[in-house]
């Protein structure tokens, strides 16, 4: 499963494809929803979540896990911009 659509800043977030070892660790859980996520980038180029609506509690999980673990290295003017993303999930046959 992997998000199907995303909008907000230009940022490029690379997706991966679950395989038997990541499967366990933190894989995309198999299922269909929609997480929304609004959030700022803090000083220290950390994902600061302001909002987040959701459609199931196990992608709401996964969605914040997965921002807590991005690192912002070039600051931008735009720091401290309330950024809004959609993580739309689709069930892969």
């Amino acid at each position: 499963m992997v998000p199907a659509g995303l909008w907000g800043s230009n940022a490029v977030h690379e997706v991966q494809k679950p395989t038997k070892k990541n499967q366990t660790e933190g894989a995309q859980p198999n299922m269909d929803g929609v997480v929304e996520v609004s959030f700022k980038i803090d000083a220290l180029g950390k994902i600061q979540i302001v909002d987040l609506v959701s459609t199931s509690p196990q992608l709401s999980e996964y969605v914040i896990k997965k921002l807590a673990k991005i690192q912002i290295s070039d600051q931008t003017q735009d720091a401290g911009k309330v950024i809004k993303y959609r993580f739309t999930f689709k069930k892969q046959a």
